[in-house]
């Protein structure tokens, strides 16, 4: 009998994805959160933390190309650029793709991930980490982030979700008040926002709270994460001056001709598709833009998530 290694993650209330496991590569318990790194037949390698999928070598192009390339191609000025979290180095990728930026500051709290990523991810940040216009600097987001004003052209919150572990600071009201301060004054913030089909509230309240912080409308749009599971993924987006005005295809098109940068999912075709929301999503970004309290959004009800976790099985 063979014994085969299978990694389950909750996705939400009574439906668990399994992944299985061709070969174990690291299991490590850091300061912070237990990290797993292991090889899959369909997604390429995988790493989890706290059993949940952070990146996968298969699909990761398209969360950081989507993350990256769409408030960039806006901007259309980024030269300084903050990202919070990103540990495995595919948005320090990307963004260091565009050769207008001068400089890149990524903060992470746990030293350990970037290691691990070096050593067995160096296909997602590929030699991002050491660019001369990237620094690093370990420590808590929440904490670093109030040492910067007026700093950036654009935040990246490239963060696992705010479900109780490392990164739960990052969700909070006031670090996006302190974002806001960061930022210039025609600065962009985005931040991945879960699958919204499994977290509505997820995605609902960083809306509501990015809205409140920056006293305009935040903004989503989606990408096919199909590595995360449960459909399109979210990228929630603000700005500190007034309304983000999406661009037509044409213009689009003329700046990434000009940019000159290479991608495999991103286009001007899907970035200029990504911001088209069904009914449902529609509705759920206006009642999160109008919501006063993030409290009264809809939420998962207490006691609602099993805790069924199997973790091996057998042939």
């Amino acid at each position: 009998m063979t014994k085969i290694k299978w990694h389950y993650e909750q996705m939400t209330s009574g439906i668990h994805v399994a992944l299985r496991s061709e070969k174990e590569l690291a299991n490590v318990e850091t300061e912070f959160q237990d990290v797993s790194i292991f090889e899959t037949r369909h997604l390429g390698k995988v790493m989890r933390i706290d059993d949940g999928i952070q990146v996968t070598t298969r699909g990761e192009h398209i969360y950081h190309e989507m993350m990256v390339h769409v408030p960039t191609l806006v901007h259309n000025r980024v030269k300084n650029v903050l990202i919070v979290g990103g540990g495995d180095g595919g948005s320090a990728r990307e963004i260091l793709k565009h050769h207008g930026v001068e400089k890149v500051v990524m903060l992470d709290i746990d030293e350990q991930i970037i290691e691990l990523s070096r050593e067995f991810l160096p296909e997602i940040n590929n030699g991002a980490f050491d660019d001369p216009r990237f620094e690093l600097r370990i420590g808590d987001g929440a904490e670093i982030i109030p040492q910067y004003s007026n700093c950036f052209d654009l935040i990246v919150l490239d963060a696992a979700d705010p479900d109780g572990g490392a990164s739960e600071t990052l969700f909070t009201q006031s670090f996006f008040n302190n974002c806001l301060s960061a930022l210039k004054s025609d600065g962009i913030l985005v931040a991945q926002g879960g699958t919204p089909y499994f977290e509505p509230y997820m995605m609902q309240s960083m809306v509501s709270r990015l809205t409140q912080a920056f006293n305009n409308p935040a903004g989503i749009y989606m990408g096919g994460c199909f590595d995360y599971f449960g459909g399109s993924h979210a990228f929630i987006w603000a700005t500190r001056s007034g309304t983000i005005n999406t661009l037509s295809l044409e213009e689009i098109e003329s700046r990434f001709n000009k940019a000159d940068i290479q991608t495999k999912y991103y286009s001007p075709e899907a970035h200029f598709g990504s911001f088209f929301l069904s009914k449902d999503m529609r509705e759920y970004v206006n009642q999160a833009v109008k919501c006063e309290n993030v409290d009264q959004l809809s939420m998962p009800e207490a006691g609602d998530w099993d805790d069924y976790t199997p973790e091996t099985s057998h042939l």
